[in-house]
Protein backbone atom coordinates (compact mmCIF):
# COMPACT_ATOMS: atom_id res chain seq x y z
CA UNK A 1 0.00 0.00 0.00
CA UNK A 2 0.90 3.66 -0.31
CA UNK A 3 1.33 3.90 3.46
CA UNK A 4 3.66 0.89 3.61
CA UNK A 5 5.89 2.58 1.03
CA UNK A 6 6.55 5.33 3.60
CA UNK A 7 8.01 2.72 5.95
CA UNK A 8 11.64 3.00 4.92
CA UNK A 9 14.78 3.12 7.04
CA UNK A 10 15.29 6.74 5.97
CA UNK A 11 11.77 7.96 6.75
CA UNK A 12 11.81 6.14 10.10
CA UNK A 13 15.23 7.58 11.02
CA UNK A 14 14.04 11.09 10.12
CA UNK A 15 10.81 10.69 12.11
CA UNK A 16 12.75 9.31 15.09
CA UNK A 17 15.23 12.21 15.02
CA UNK A 18 12.41 14.75 14.78
CA UNK A 19 10.45 13.27 17.69
CA UNK A 20 13.56 12.62 19.81
CA UNK A 21 14.63 16.26 19.51
CA UNK A 22 11.32 17.59 20.90
CA UNK A 23 11.21 19.11 24.40
CA UNK A 24 11.48 16.40 27.03
CA UNK A 25 11.04 13.32 24.82
CA UNK A 26 14.66 12.21 25.17
CA UNK A 27 14.84 12.19 28.99
CA UNK A 28 11.44 10.46 29.23
CA UNK A 29 12.37 7.71 26.74
CA UNK A 30 15.72 7.18 28.47
CA UNK A 31 13.91 6.94 31.81
CA UNK A 32 11.60 4.26 30.35
CA UNK A 33 14.66 2.48 28.99
CA UNK A 34 16.55 2.56 32.29
CA UNK A 35 13.69 1.93 34.71
CA UNK A 36 11.34 -0.33 32.70
CA UNK A 37 13.75 -1.76 30.11
CA UNK A 38 11.66 -0.28 27.32
CA UNK A 39 13.33 -0.03 23.92
CA UNK A 40 13.56 3.56 22.64
CA UNK A 41 13.57 2.57 18.97
CA UNK A 42 10.52 0.36 19.47
CA UNK A 43 8.67 3.25 21.15
CA UNK A 44 9.59 5.50 18.22
CA UNK A 45 8.56 2.90 15.63
CA UNK A 46 5.19 2.43 17.31
CA UNK A 47 4.70 6.21 17.23
CA UNK A 48 5.73 6.24 13.56
CA UNK A 49 3.21 3.50 12.72
CA UNK A 50 0.54 5.44 14.65
CA UNK A 51 1.33 8.54 12.56
CA UNK A 52 0.90 6.46 9.37
CA UNK A 53 -2.40 5.01 10.71
CA UNK A 54 -0.98 1.50 10.52
CA UNK A 55 -2.30 -0.79 13.27
CA UNK A 56 -0.34 -3.82 14.46
CA UNK A 57 -1.93 -6.96 15.81
CA UNK A 58 -0.59 -8.20 19.17
CA UNK A 59 1.22 -11.00 17.29
CA UNK A 60 2.88 -8.52 14.92
CA UNK A 61 3.87 -6.38 17.90
CA UNK A 62 5.32 -9.42 19.64
CA UNK A 63 7.65 -10.07 16.67
CA UNK A 64 8.90 -6.48 16.94
CA UNK A 65 9.37 -6.75 20.69
CA UNK A 66 11.44 -9.92 20.17
CA UNK A 67 13.57 -8.27 17.46
CA UNK A 68 14.23 -5.31 19.77
CA UNK A 69 15.19 -7.59 22.68
CA UNK A 70 17.52 -9.65 20.48
CA UNK A 71 19.38 -6.68 19.01
CA UNK A 72 19.61 -5.11 22.47
CA UNK A 73 21.14 -8.31 23.85
CA UNK A 74 23.50 -8.86 20.91
CA UNK A 75 24.58 -5.30 20.18
CA UNK A 76 23.37 -2.38 22.21
CA UNK A 77 23.56 -3.64 25.78
CA UNK A 78 27.17 -4.89 25.48
CA UNK A 79 28.12 -1.60 23.81
CA UNK A 80 26.45 0.49 26.53
CA UNK A 81 28.18 -1.59 29.18
CA UNK A 82 31.55 -0.88 27.56
CA UNK A 83 30.77 2.85 27.60
CA UNK A 84 29.70 2.65 31.25
CA UNK A 85 32.82 0.69 32.25
CA UNK A 86 35.02 3.16 30.43
CA UNK A 87 33.41 6.01 32.38
CA UNK A 88 33.59 4.18 35.73
CA UNK A 89 37.17 2.97 35.49
CA UNK A 90 38.97 5.12 32.93
CA UNK A 91 37.42 8.59 33.03
CA UNK A 92 40.70 10.01 34.35
CA UNK A 93 42.60 9.02 31.18
CA UNK A 94 43.67 11.82 28.89
CA UNK A 95 42.14 10.05 25.88
CA UNK A 96 38.84 9.37 27.68
CA UNK A 97 36.88 12.12 25.91
CA UNK A 98 38.01 10.99 22.46
CA UNK A 99 37.17 7.33 23.10
CA UNK A 100 33.82 8.24 24.67
CA UNK A 101 32.93 10.32 21.61
CA UNK A 102 33.80 7.41 19.31
CA UNK A 103 31.72 5.02 21.40
CA UNK A 104 28.74 7.38 21.23
CA UNK A 105 29.11 7.62 17.44
CA UNK A 106 29.25 3.83 17.23
CA UNK A 107 26.20 3.58 19.47
CA UNK A 108 24.29 5.83 17.09
CA UNK A 109 25.28 3.53 14.20
CA UNK A 110 24.02 0.53 16.22
CA UNK A 111 20.76 2.37 16.98
CA UNK A 112 20.31 2.95 13.25
CA UNK A 113 21.02 -0.72 12.56
CA UNK A 114 18.47 -1.69 15.20
CA UNK A 115 15.87 0.46 13.46
CA UNK A 116 16.50 -1.46 10.22
CA UNK A 117 16.23 -4.77 12.08
CA UNK A 118 12.91 -3.65 13.53
CA UNK A 119 11.63 -2.69 10.08
CA UNK A 120 12.74 -6.12 8.80
CA UNK A 121 10.58 -7.70 11.53
CA UNK A 122 7.45 -5.93 10.29
CA UNK A 123 4.95 -7.97 8.25
CA UNK A 124 4.59 -7.21 4.54
CA UNK A 125 1.13 -5.80 5.11
CA UNK A 126 -0.30 -3.98 8.10
CA UNK A 127 -3.93 -2.99 8.37
CA UNK A 128 -4.84 0.66 7.99
CA UNK A 129 -6.82 2.03 10.93
CA UNK A 130 -7.41 5.68 11.79
CA UNK A 131 -7.54 4.78 15.47
CA UNK A 132 -4.16 3.05 15.42
CA UNK A 133 -2.77 3.11 18.96
CA UNK A 134 0.27 0.84 18.77
CA UNK A 135 1.95 2.45 21.77
CA UNK A 136 -0.82 1.01 23.95
CA UNK A 137 0.60 -2.44 23.16
CA UNK A 138 3.85 -1.44 24.87
CA UNK A 139 3.39 1.39 27.37
CA UNK A 140 1.01 1.99 30.24
CA UNK A 141 -1.70 4.60 29.65
CA UNK A 142 0.14 6.88 32.10
CA UNK A 143 3.51 6.63 30.33
CA UNK A 144 1.84 7.00 26.94
CA UNK A 145 0.17 10.22 28.09
CA UNK A 146 3.45 11.52 29.52
CA UNK A 147 5.04 10.92 26.14
CA UNK A 148 2.26 12.66 24.21
CA UNK A 149 2.56 15.68 26.52
CA UNK A 150 6.18 16.09 25.34
CA UNK A 151 5.17 16.35 21.67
Amino acid sequence: SRLMSKLTADTFWQFACDVYSKNSVQPLLLELQDEQQKNVNLCLLLMFLDSLKLKLTPTQFSALDNAAALSDAQLLNPHRLTRKNLKTHHAHRTDYAVIRKQLLENELALEKLQQSLLLDALPSSISVNNGADNLALYLSEQDKNRLFQCL
